[in-house]
This record gives C-alpha cells, sequence and structure tokens, in this order.
C-alpha cells in the first residue's frame, strides 16, 4: 500500500513494484464487479486472481515492508505502516463502507429500504448479500498485523541468511527457484496444520478468526517479500525471471486438481498447496515484467500508483452506487458489467484527481500520505551541494585598424642592444647551418 511520502531515496526507490502493485489494484475492480452477475469473461477473471493476485500483494508488501526497517529502525517503520495503513482504513470504514452495505443488502434482496432503517436494522438478517462489514478492507487489516510483525521477521530472515547452509541452498538459479518453492509450500502447510489442529477449535468463528486464518494464510508470502529485500542483490536477479517448467509442473498439477483426478489434490490442504505451487511462477514472472518495465520512474506510472490506492479504497462504493443508480438486478451480464466497470473506474479516477488529490489533507486520511520530517536517528542529513556561477561570455574587443596599428608599433620603445644581440647571434647561427645543409 502507499507509504508515507519522503520515505526512501531515490536509489531505493523501486518503482516496478509500485507499478505493479497499482495495477493489481486496479484489477480488483473487475474481481468485484464480476461478484454481481454471471460471464465467463468476468468470471475467469476472478478465478485467476484468486490464484496469484493477494499473494503477489503480500510479497510486495514484504518486500516494501522489510525496506523500511532497514531504512528508518523498527519502531519508526512500524509507526509508518500503522499511520500510512490504519488511517486511510479507519476513514474508509467510518465514511464509506455503511452506504457501500446498504446499497449492496438491497441490491441483492430487492427489498427497497431506506439508509436509516439499514442502520436500525444494523444489517441484520432482514438484508442479503452475505458481506463482512469490512468488506474489501480485511487486506489492510491483514497488513496492520504484518506491520508488528515486521520487525521479528527482517531479524529473523536475516540471522538466516546469514548462515552458511543458506548460502549453499541458494548458490545457482536452479537450487535457489528450488529452495524459494519448498519453503514457500512447506510454511504453507505448517500454518494450515496449525489453524486446523490447535488454532481454529480455540478462536471459533467471527471477525477475529477470519483475520487470523488470513494472517497464517499469506504469511509464507509476506516473508517471501522480505526475504527477497534482505538478498536483494542475490535473488531478485534469480527470481525476477520466468520460470516456464515449474508454471507449466504446476499448471498441470492444477488441471488435476479442478477435475479431482487425484482425490487428495482436490480439496483440502493438497488443493491449497497445489495453487500455492502455481502462484510462485506467477508472481516470478510478474517480478519479470515489473523489471523490464517499470526500471525507471515515467509520468503514467507515477500518477497510476498514485491513484491506485484511491481506486481500491473507494471502488466498492461506486459499484453499487451505479448498480442502484442503473437499477441492475444480481443476473448482470457482460455489457452491464462492463458498463459498470467503465463507470467505476471513471468515478475513482475522477474522484481521486479532482478531490483528494488536491488536497494534503485528504491525501493523508485517504492515501496515507504523511510528510517525512527527521531523517533516520544516526543518519546523517545530506549537504546541498551549492549550484556553480554561471559563466558569463566576455566579448572579445574588435581588432584595431592596420594603420593604428603600425602607429602602435612606430611608437613602442625599442630593446636596448645588449638585449637583441643573443637574438641575432641565434639568427647567424641558424643562417650558417642553414647554408651548410644546402
Amino acid at each position: 500500500m502507499a507509504e508515507p511520502e519522503g520515505g526512501t531515496s531515490a536509489s531505493e526507490r523501486h518503482h516496478g513494484l509500485d507499478v505493479l502493485r497499482g495495477v493489481l489494484m486496479l484489477v480488483g475492480v473487475l474481481v468485484h464487479v464480476a461478484t454481481l452477475g454471471v460471464d465467463p469473461f468476468f468470471d475467469g477473471i476472478a478465478r485467476a486472481s484468486g490464484l496469484f493476485r493477494m499473494e503477489a500483494f503480500f510479497v510486495i508488501s514484504g518486500f516494501l515492508s522489510a525496506m523500511l526497517v532497514t531504512s528508518y529502525g523498527a519502531a519508526r517503520a512500524v509507526r509508518r505502516r500503522l499511520a500510512a495503513v490504519g488511517v486511510p482504513l479507519l476513514a474508509t470504514l467510518l465514511v464509506f463502507n455503511p452506504p457501500t452495505l446498504w446499497m449492496s443488502g438491497v441490491f441483492h434482496s430487492g427489498r427497497d429500504m431506506s439508509f436509516a432503517e439499514f442502520l436500525r436494522a444494523s444489517a441484520g438478517p432482514a438484508l442479503a448479500g452475505g458481506l463482512n462489514w469490512y468488506l474489501h478492507l480485511w487486506f489492510l487489516l491483514v497488513l496492520l498485523g504484518y506491520a508488528l510483525l515486521t520487525p521479528a521477521a527482517v531479524r529473523v530472515v536475516s540471522a538466516l541468511t546469514g548462515t552458511r547452509g543458506y548460502r549453499r541452498a541458494t548458490a545457482g538459479r536452479l537450487p535457489a527457484m528450488a529452495t524459494i518453492t519448498l519453503a514457500v509450500l512447506g510454511l504453507m502447510a505448517a500454518g494450515r496444520a496449525c489453524w486446523t489442529g490447535a488454532l481454529e477449535p480455540l478462536v471459533g468463528s467471527g471477525f477475529h478468526a477470519d483475520l487470523l486464518r488470513r494472517i497464517l494464510e499469506f504469511l509464507p508470502f509476506f516473508l517471501l517479500g522480505t526475504l527477497l529485500y534482505l538478498d536483494r542483490a542475490r535473488l531478485v536477479p534469480v527470481f525476477g525471471r520466468p520460470a516456464p517448467v515449474l508454471a507449466a509442473a504446476s499448471g498441470l498439477l492444477l488441471v488435476v486438481s479442478w477435475c479431482g483426478w487425484v482425490d487428495v489434490l482436490s480439496a483440502g490442504t493438497g488443493r491449497v498447496l497445489v495453487e500455492t505451487l502455481v502462484a510462485i511462477p506467477l508472481i516470478a514472472a510478474l517480478f519479470a515484467v515489473a523489471r523490464r518495465f517499470g526500471s525507471r520512474p515515467r509520468p503514467v506510472f507515477l500518477y497510476l500508483s498514485d491513484a491506485s490506492y484511491s481506486v481500491y479504497l473507494l471502488h466498492f462504493f461506486w459499484i453499487f452506487f451505479f448498480a442502484r443508480m442503473l437499477g441492475m438486478d444480481p443476473s448482470l451480464g457482460f455489457g452491464q458489467m462492463t458498463v459498470l466497470a467503465v463507470a467505476t473506474y471513471a468515478a475513482t479516477f475522477a474522484t481521486h484527481h479532482f478531490v483528494i488529490r488536491r488536497s494534503a489533507l485528504l491525501r493523508k486520511i485517504l492515501n496515507g500520505k504523511f510528510p517525512s520530517r527527521a531523517p533516520r536517528p544516526g543518519a546523517a542529513a545530506p549537504t546541498p551541494t551549492p549550484a556553480p556561477a554561471p559563466v558569463r561570455a566576455v566579448a572579445r574587443p574588435p581588432r584595431p585598424p592596420r594603420a593604428a596599428r603600425a602607429a602602435r608599433a612606430a611608437r613602442a620603445p625599442r630593446a636596448p642592444r645588449a638585449a637583441r644581440a643573443p637574438r641575432a647571434a641565434r639568427a647567424r647561427r641558424g643562417s650558417a647551418r642553414h647554408a651548410g645543409r644546402v
């Protein structure tokens, strides 16, 4: 997500990852429009998104969170993340989620109910739709949990990268990709076993249980992003390349899982591990694209990265606003869903461009843009280099006429005879040598 302004130096700014994060946020509009109807195209986007989009988000989040900790220290980095994520989360929960839940309930139930009646009913069983009170903002809630875990994760992963066994296991592209893949699969299996065997019976169900489950679900990818940053000189060039063999093998296993040909891969932990295996080469391919096309800042990329946070926060509100205003029902087809997606993109970008980005207060509240006021403790502030003074061209005086030059030479005093003698002697010796050569 967005970071406070003035966060990193130009050398540490990863423009490709900023653009990739922004594009993944924009795809969320199509994913959530797909929930309002039935269409093969939009359903395919939503299904493909479920394989890698959120996983890629958390890899990028782990990468950037580790960068903040190493740049600012643990305490300051946590404060920055809590501000950049928590303030927009709270503002959206209080201002936009209540009317969104009301319009969603009316849309799915077909029952006309005023907003005041909805508030009195407290979103009870009178309204359908099955949406949680936090809607899509669960992602920010998980990020808040990861913000608190990041300092410990950085210490653990840093200690791991300094061991001889790790260096040996990641020496070369094939060993490094195999180690990364096995580590993510192992952490995923351990998290699933911990949840089903110990935590789920203990915490029960509800909001807290759903949040804890999601934290465990995406923690392997967040730790992968942390590892990629802490060992970026070795691993980013290795990981940020297409892996066609791994992609083909994991895709074949995914087809087997979806078709139900192997029971152990078709449900439960087996299916989760297959989808995790598919996500790794897809994320690697996205990193390769980000490195290829986002190596240097471009105005359109910077604007897209800046506006994507606004689109993410507000798109659910605009989706149901236009669905209600246009009188749509839950049986939307491709045409209506396309209109809804285009209208939502237009409204969210217009809100960002004409309202949010023009107000410093709204940029703080809805984009988490807090200016950096002090450098990291112990870090010397850069000394500005004064600009060199401009060099002015001096006009050359005009050459005097030939007659004036002759008069000035006539007025010049002649050198004494003693001073002229050596020169005359050298001239006579030169003439004598010349005569001898001839």
